[in-house]
């Protein structure tokens, strides 16, 4: 396998191969970053100061201060999960397959980020 060339100017040649060692170094740091800072962003500070004491033996705590681990774990997931739909928006909308495989990337990814909005609204309305 040859790799592929890019000219950075008319006098320089670039190659474009990277070891898959950083490719991965960087997949693993980029998914550790993500998870944490999707978990800072739930509530993890909150849910460990204020949620661990008070009504251990519930899910949801129906108080917008009060916050479980629980459900913190929760809407981590469903970050995830609406940052995996909106992948696969922007993959159906760079793909060069066929227009029916774009289509169904982009309605994938509109149904998992209704999913995740949905579950998200419910969790609020617990809350509330």
């Amino acid at each position: 396998m040859r790799a592929k060339k890019t000219f950075i100017n008319s006098l320089t040649l670039v190659d474009n191969k990277m070891p898959m060692s950083s490719n991965k170094a960087i997949l693993v740091a980029s998914s550790i970053y993500l998870v944490f800072f999707f978990a800072l962003g739930s509530g993890l500070f909150n849910s460990i100061l204020e949620g661990s004491g008070r009504l251990s033996g519930s899910f949801i705590i129906p108080s917008r201060s009060i916050q479980t681990i629980a459900e913190t774990v929760v809407m981590t997931i469903i970050f995830l999960l609406g940052t995996s739909g909106v992948y696969l928006l922007y993959k159906g909308g760079i793909s060069q397959a066929p227009i029916k495989n774009q289509g169904a990337l982009m309605a994938a990814g509109f149904v998992i980020i209704g999913i995740a909005m949905v579950l998200g609204f419910r969790i609020i309305d617990i809350k509330l």
